[in-house]
């Protein structure tokens, strides 16, 4: 534990050393007409879902599979909300709307953040939110929420299905999500396809009030995570404690160096640590 923090520690004081212009890059601002509510008038935004397919998930569920950020009197609820907090402040500052979720290695909880930071940006009242699971290989999102899919984005890759008909609303208001669907071994392929171009700039546009959560595949040992990154506007690191050697973390932070790192999720068995990049 101690190794790895000394290098996220090493990582951020380098950051800040290469940091002395205080000139930040300019992002275009987006804003589309879209849900009603707005950050600008402080009304919550709500949606009606006609076209997206509705699955109530039980609270039973959520809390069996730690999507905790649902549950109103969970203990590390606040947890989430701190990071949600951070992380949308941060988007805010830079004028962008999407943020990409990676780890170094397998089970490293990425999608468990994932999941949790969705929610509790969608519990916000101010955004709405869609998740997309980006783990073509290795899909696991559908079942944080607790619901089976054969179809997602590898059919809209693929076969040429239309969005509206694969996007899930797991009864969370203001959350949407588009589940991989079923694995295909080309995945790094698929993500660096002009209809993959064309769906990030499409529904990173639609909405001013909308916040776009890619839950990637692990950063070492594939590239589909390298091969997205240029896609979206910045990135998130979850790091597990005893399940990431030090070697591992310094690898992916020099990774990231150009994929606008926000911040690090130090992701342990009884808590969650976060700390900026």
């Amino acid at each position: 534990m101690e190794r790895i923090q000394k290098a996220l520690e090493k990582a951020r004081a380098q950051r800040q050393q290469t940091a002395a212009d205080p000139m930040e890059p300019e992002h275009e601002n987006k804003q589309v007409p879209g849900a009603a509510g707005s950050r600008a008038t402080g009304l919550p935004v709500h949606i009606q879902y006609s076209q997206t397919n509705t699955v109530e998930v039980p609270e039973q569920v959520l809390e069996k599979n730690r999507v905790v950020a649902a549950l109103k009197n969970h203990p590390q609820r606040d947890l989430f909300r701190v990071l949600r907090t951070k992380i949308l402040h941060r988007m805010k500052k830079q004028g962008i709307n999407s943020l990409a979720i990676t780890s170094p290695t397998k089970k490293g909880g990425k999608s468990m953040v994932a999941s949790n930071l969705a929610v509790s940006i969608a519990m916000e009242m101010n955004h709405t939110v869609m998740l997309v699971d980006l783990d073509l290989r290795n899909p696991s999102i559908h079942r944080y929420f607790g619901f089976e899919t054969e179809q997602g984005l590898s059919d809209y890759l693929l076969d040429g299905m239309e969005l509206p008909n694969l996007l899930v609303h797991p009864g969370i208001e203001r959350l949407v999500i588009l589940p991989a669907g079923k694995p295909v071994p080309q995945s790094s392929e698929l993500l660096a396809t002009p209809r993959m171009a064309s769906l990030v700039a499409d529904i990173t546009t639609r909405y001013a009030e909308r916040i776009i959560l890619f839950d990637l595949p692990p950063l070492l040992h594939m590239d589909d995570a390298l091969t997205f990154l240029p896609q979206v506007e910045s990135s998130l690191l979850v790091v597990e404690e005893g399940g990431n050697t030090p070697a591992e973390v310094e690898q992916s932070l020099h990774l990231l160096e150009q994929a606008n790192l926000l911040g690090t999720v130090y992701n342990k068995a009884e808590h969650i640590d976060h700390s900026p990049y």
